[in-house]
């Protein structure tokens, strides 16, 4: 499974987190906002839709900086997820799908507990935030 993801920073250098919702599954844990390639979708073009989509957040391909990626495999797929940061959007992010919605610290992020697949890609924003 093919999906991206992006790390959404703040003016005051904090990463967006979205908690998947009771109805989904990974229930409760703490991700960052992205989604499934549409066919004939680019990362970035995913990524935009996503965030509107999910967010209300509206953003450009070139605003979308390639990060690095997650490959992991799950019990029953294997998800490969380039992770994106984008410090340029317009709108205040709101929940448009149900999920708690929370900026967070680069420093604090291990206190989220996250998919198995996340979790390699702390590391790489503490380091860089």
């Amino acid at each position: 499974m093919l999906v991206a993801a992006c790390a959404l920073v703040d003016r005051e250098n904090r990463i967006l987190l979205a908690q998947r919702p009771p109805d989904k599954a990974m229930a409760g844990l703490w991700e960052f906002p992205g989604g499934k390639f549409e066919p004939g979708e680019t990362p970035e073009q995913a990524l935009i839709r996503e965030l509107e989509e999910e967010l209300a957040v509206r953003t450009q391909a070139a605003c979308l900086a390639p990060l690095t990626f997650a490959s992991h495999a799950y019990a029953d797929f294997h998800l490969l997820m380039p992770l994106y940061i984008c410090r340029k959007f317009d709108g205040i992010p709101v929940s448009r799908e149900g999920q708690t919605l929370k900026w967070v610290r680069a420093r604090d992020l291990r206190d989220y507990p996250m998919p198995e697949a996340d979790a390699p890609l702390v590391p790489v924003l503490q380091d860089l935030l």
